[in-house]
Formats: structure tokens, C-alpha cells, sequence
């Protein structure tokens, strides 16, 4: 039974993000937008459509607050701070070193482009779609918990956190790595404050990391 539930709750995560991501890089590749049209495009269709998916699904589900869009105590935003730029410093100087290739598109960009594309928009349109969106859907569904050394992880956190990684293979494996540690790193903290804030500061905190350094 558990692996019945499993199943159907992976199977919504991966419709859920197919829908989320699917119109606007349809719409990239018929218009063949170049980059500098392409990244804001996407990340404002996919806002949006996530935020229409969440409209649809929290009318079961008690509505936007329990997707994350609401206020939470401050000690969690204390913590994305104390512990995001000690973690963000250390993984982007492991990724500025070990990677090989071209450079990441954001450094392409104006200044002003890259804050307001990948610091500011990117920080929030990916936390909206994987720890609102998908993570809330999973953890409703499948809502166990990993516990190891007296402390405990969010399953749907840890599986999101996958998803998010596997999506900056793109780029490169240690990026991918990297991505990974954001995602497990938010997602706690989307489902121990009941909050995106925490989440969507720290994503901001890593991009604006990898952005200068």
C-alpha cells in the first residue's frame, strides 16, 4: 500500500512539474527566443502557471497559506541567513573550481539583468514551483519522514531536492551537486517554518553567490 501511495504521489510530483515547465519552453523553442528573451520568459510563464496550479490544488487543500505563502517566525529567516552564506560561499567556490566548460549564461547578462533575473526572479519563481508547488503536493501525499542521528528529513524535501538537482544537469554534474544541497537546504526549511520566505532567501543568497564570485 505505501508503495501504491508512493507511486501516485512521484506520478502527480512529475505531472505537476511537466505542467508547470511545459508551456513556456514550448513557447521558447517555437519562438526560438535568444537567451536575453528566453530567461525572463520563463521565469514569468512558469510563475504564473504555477501559481494557477497552486490556485486549482489549494482549494482541497486549505488554501495559498498552506503552500508556503504566508509569514513565519523570524528565527527561521535568522537561520537561512547564519547558515545560507557560509554554505552558498563554500559550495560556489567548490563549483567555481571544479567545473569545466563555458561559463554560466548569467554572467552574460548586465549587472542589473542578473540581479533582477537570477538573484531576485529565479529565487523566487523555482521556490514557488518545487517547495510550493511540488513539495506541499508530495508531503500531503506522502508525508513520511527520514530520522537518523536524533534529528529527522522531509521525504518530500529530499526527493524535490533530486528533482532540482537533476534539472541543473544541464550545466554540469557538480552544479547539479550543488543545486541539490539548495534544494534539501530549503525545502527544510519550507517545511519546518511553514514559509517560502526562508527558502526563497536563501536561493537568493546562493545566486547572488554565484553570481559575484
Amino acid at each position: 500500500m505505501t508503495r501504491v501511495r508512493f507511486a501516485k504521489a512521484l506520478g502527480t510530483l512529475l505531472l505537476l512539474f511537466a505542467a508547470a515547465y511545459g508551456p513556456v519552453f514550448l513557447t521558447v523553442a517555437l519562438l526560438r527566443l535568444r537567451p536575453f528573451e528566453a530567461v525572463p520568459a520563463i521565469i514569468v510563464i512558469s510563475l504564473a502557471v504555477a501559481i494557477l496550479l497552486i490556485k486549482v490544488v489549494s482549494r482541497k487543500a486549505g488554501g495559498f497559506a498552506q503552500f508556503g505563502f504566508r509569514f513565519c517566525h523570524y528565527r527561521y529567516i535568522a537561520a537561512a541567513i547564519v547558515f545560507g552564506v557560509p554554505i552558498a560561499w563554500a559550495l560556489t567556490i567548490l563549483v567555481n573550481r571544479l567545473s569545466l566548460g563555458s561559463p554560466p549564461p548569467e554572467l552574460s547578462f548586465r549587472p542589473w539583468m542578473t540581479f533582477l533575473y537570477f538573484v531576485v526572479g529565479a529565487a523566487v519563481q523555482e521556490e514557488v514551483i518545487f517547495r510550493s508547488l511540488l513539495q506541499t503536493t508530495l508531503a500531503r501525499q506522502f508525508p513520511a519522514m527520514l530520522s537518523f542521528f536524533g534529528t529527522s528529513l522531509s521525504y518530500a524535501a529530499i526527493i524535490v531536492a533530486l528533482l532540482f538537482g537533476l534539472v541543473h544537469l544541464e550545466v554540469n554534474p557538480i552544479t547539479a551537486g550543488a543545486a541539490f544541497v539548495l534544494g534539501l537546504f530549503s525545502g527544510e526549511l519550507r517545511h519546518r517554518s511553514g514559509s517560502l520566505l526562508p527558502a526563497i532567501l536563501v536561493h537568493a543568497v546562493f545566486n547572488a553567490f554565484a553570481a559575484i564570485l
